[in-house]
């Protein structure tokens, strides 16, 4: 079942001038599963924040709907579903830690005793219970991630939707905040989050899904993207010389410490070439696939460009757009100029 489900959202940013569109976003399609993390990548300017607020209602859809348990994403029962940590969350200064997340608690109607217990327990959850009476003004960066990812587990949300979480952090929180989320699916949550730091992604995600200029090139299952991308095999050897190792027709054999390695071209040909070496009296090691990492993946998708459904998109809405604009005069212009206004992230709210 789809948690999470975008169907043919687009989002079109018009501009005051001659009716030019600054930016279009979509049409996107795709379903986040229950109980899985899904990563959201794409290069900066691609349209991941956009598509965040479009499910969190912090946007309004061009055209297409978003659906969160097969309701309306800013429906009161979808929305008591759902933790939100926004890419740069603010929060009230002069709150200490604890009242802050009290303060969400109330927006949830937790008891006050509830809201207590739950606020000590998120605080030692994301590793800042020394620091309940601190005042948020005396946070730092990575601080202020960690008590925005709790704000987001207030209400024990069935679906977690995360802007950037690892920003800021150093290699300790990133780590710690890698096992919460991962502590999270294994609750049977779901996780839908953006990050550049592709090497958590690969670490954490089931399904990523990429985009670039406003339009999904590919999803794809991590471990498949992983499997596909195997360079070559190696094989660590004890007990041959590299000359022998050579001389049985592996070119490429090499000394590592005390051990010799031989690449094989192509996984199945790794059963033949560890009978040949075990036949000359080799001893083996281990085996190690060569994979292209979920960056080298990334990377060749941006290059490829993917398809060509974004572009089709741009090419449909400008002219009937334009013509509607002219159309609608001052009236128009100014709608549209209060649209950009409203959607710039110094006014996103909670």
């Amino acid at each position: 079942m789809s948690v999470l489900r975008f169907e043919g959202v687009s989002k079109v940013f018009r501009s005051s001038l001659r009716g030019k569109y600054l930016y279009t976003l979509g049409p996107i399609t795709l379903g986040v599963e229950q109980g899985e993390i899904f990563g959201y990548l794409g290069p900066n300017g691609a349209g991941k924040t956009t598509t965040l607020k479009l499910a969190m209602g912090l946007l309004r859809a061009t055209s297409g709907k978003v659906l969160i348990f097969d309701r309306p994403h800013d429906s009161r029962s979808a929305r008591k579903c759902v933790g939100f940590l926004p890419e740069q969350p603010y929060f009230y200064q002069h709150l200490t830690a604890v009242e802050l997340l009290e303060f969400y608690g109330d927006m949830f109607g937790l008891s006050r005793d509830e809201n207590r217990r739950r606020a000590l327990h998120l605080l030692e959850l994301v590793g800042l219970r020394e620091f309940g009476n601190a005042m948020i003004s005396k946070f730092s960066k990575g601080m202020l991630q960690r008590i925005g990812l709790a704000q987001a587990l207030v209400n024990d949300p069935d679906l977690v939707v995360l802007d950037e979480p690892m920003s800021g952090l150093d290699p300790v929180g990133r780590r710690e905040i890698r096992d919460l989320i991962l502590d999270l699916k294994s609750k049977g949550k779901t996780v839908f989050l953006s990050s550049h730091i592709l090497q958590d992604v690969e670490m954490i995600c089931d399904r990523v899904g990429i985009l670039s200029a406003g339009r999904i090139l590919e999803i794809a299952s991590v471990a498949e993207v992983l499997d596909r991308g195997v360079r070559s095999v190696e094989i660590q050897i004890e007990g041959l010389t590299v000359s022998v190792a050579r001389d049985l027709g592996f070119a490429g054999a090499s000394s590592l410490g005390d051990k010799t390695v031989v690449n094989v071209a192509h996984q199945d040909e790794v059963n033949g070439a560890i009978m040949k070496l075990a036949a000359a009296g080799a001893r083996v090691v281990a085996v190690i696939p060569l994979r292209a990492t979920l960056e080298d993946y990334f990377m060749s998708q941006i290059a490829g460009g993917g398809n060509q459904e974004g572009r089709a998109f741009h090419t449909q809405v400008r002219g009937p757009r334009s013509r509607e604009r002219s159309d609608r005069g001052a009236t128009g212009r100014q709608s549209d100029r209060e649209e950009l206004i409203s959607n710039t992230p110094g006014k996103m709210g909670r």
